[in-house]
């Protein structure tokens, strides 16, 4: 695995319920990222699930250490590989939103992979965590770096992650970590990140 660096540690995939189509996926995914040499971690319903508690998807999202113009190189690569183009156009995808979106040929399922283009971003895929699963191991971005990736895009369905997550890991959470991050990542974008943060931690407290 030239050029990608792991994690020294490991864990194993207990805490969501995977079906075979998204598992294939996520392997498959893995092992082509892998044979490009590409950083990456999990993120989105999967590590959520496993970070947090267990929840649907039908998708699988990963964050990749890659710009726009490694994607369209990586999407150039993919005659070979189990994956396809969600898009005709999905050069335009890359350059407007920062995304590859693909599609597994056997399986179906949409694979998402955002390019971590941001030290943020770039510093979640450097801390990832090694789990094992489906035959294979994957990386998967800490809960800390999960919490502030949720808090950021603050969607209804990541509110209920992050409650999911504060939840199922409350004091373990590196909460110095979150706020320090949080701050330097909310006075870059114009949020009030730190201040979300702060409420969720105080939310913790009150159900202790």
């Amino acid at each position: 695995m030239s050029g990608v660096a792991w994690s020294p540690h490991s864990t194993s995939w207990t805490n969501c319920d995977v079906n075979e189509p998204l598992q294939t996926t996520l392997a498959d995914a893995a092992g082509w990222l892998r044979s490009q040499n590409v950083r990456f971690a999990l993120v989105g319903g999967l590590a959520a699930s496993l970070r947090g508690q267990t929840r649907t998807t039908a998708d699988v999202d990963m964050i990749i250490a890659a710009d726009a113009k490694r994607a369209m190189a990586l999407a150039e690569s993919l005659d070979a590989s189990p994956f396809k183009p969600l898009f005709h156009d999905f050069a335009r995808v890359v350059e407007t939103s920062l995304i590859l979106p693909l599609r597994h040929r056997s399986t179906n399922i949409k694979l998402d992979l955002a390019l971590g283009i941001s030290g943020f971003e770039q510093q979640a895929i450097a801390r990832a965590e090694i789990v094992e699963m489906a035959g294979t191991t994957v990386p998967v971005v800490s809960g800390e770096d999960l919490l502030i990736m949720k808090v950021l895009a603050g969607r209804p369905q990541d509110d209920q992650d992050v409650r999911g997550l504060v939840i199922a890991q409350g004091d373990r959470l590196d909460w110095e970590y979150c706020l320090r991050v949080g701050g330097e990542l909310g006075e870059a974008i114009g949020q009030d990140l730190v201040g979300r943060i702060r409420i969720l931690r105080g939310a913790l407290d009150q159900d202790l």
